[in-house]
């Protein structure tokens, strides 16, 4: 393999790994804005639930008051029932006991149910905040591992942007100027033979174009237009800590 090749593919690889990078220093951000709306989607929850449980603590004010004015209403009729003079007065103020005495019954059915919607919110709002408390702890851990990681990956980009400015003036103008337009076109340029197959599109080659590659003539994918390269050394692979990437093997 001619050195200009082995250029082309260094410069391959190099492209490859800083798109990655790119892809992930963007990402990070997404995935940290994502957990804070899903922390402030709790916090919402919470206050909904605080407000629903003041709107029920204020309705069973309410109702134990107009229950306490209802039950002074029986008392005062039962009073006034003792002393009427005609039976008109007594029929008037039995209908009133009744109607207080069915508005207890109603006033004290609603407290009890306002109770157990009460009991109910309690038990929902402990469970949001204790989701709540759990998420803004996961969200200050994975603030802290973004930071870190895109500390290392800032750090590996600058790197690597380095070498690809210091690698492209040293590559033939037109060799250059064709990797450019295959790789705006499919995403990598060139792509390993192999197996009689490039791997950039995974279609088959003639016997032919085979044959000639591997006499080390520099010939291009019939399917896809990636240039080709048969190697069966191993190539030098970018050390980041993450698993190495075949530049051969991508595909547009």
């Amino acid at each position: 393999m001619d050195q200009a090749l082995e250029k082309l593919i260094r410069l391959q690889q190099l492209d490859v790994e800083i798109r990655q990078i790119r892809a992930s220093l963007e990402a990070t951000p997404r995935r940290i804005r994502s957990i804070e709306s899903e922390l402030a989607t709790h916090a919402t929850t919470i206050r909904n639930l605080e407000q629903r449980q003041r709107e029920e603590e204020t309705k069973r004010r309410r109702d134990e008051s107009d229950l306490k004015d209802q039950q002074a209403k029986i008392a005062k009729s039962r009073q006034q029932l003792n002393i009427v003079q005609n039976q008109a007065q007594a029929t008037a103020l039995e209908h009133q006991i009744t109607f207080a005495e069915q508005e207890v019954s109603r006033l004290e059915d609603d407290e009890l149910e306002s109770m157990e919607r009460s009991d109910i919110i309690d038990r929902d709002l402990l469970a949001a905040r204790q989701q709540h408390s759990s998420h803004a702890a996961y969200l200050e851990t994975e603030r802290a591992a973004a930071d870190r990681s895109t500390s290392l990956e800032q750090a590996d980009l600058n790197k690597w942007q380095a070498e690809r400015a210091a690698l492209r003036p040293q590559i033939d103008e037109d060799r250059l100027g064709e990797y450019d337009r295959i790789s705006a076109a499919r995403g990598t340029a060139l792509a390993r033979a192999r197996d009689q197959r490039c791997t950039g599109c995974q279609m088959g080659l003639r016997p032919q174009l085979w044959n000639q590659l591997r006499d080390g003539q520099s010939l291009k994918c019939e399917s896809c237009g990636r240039i080709l390269f048969v190697d069966n050394r191993r190539e030098p692979q970018i050390e980041t800590g993450r698993p190495a990437t075949d530049s051969g093997a991508q595909t547009a």
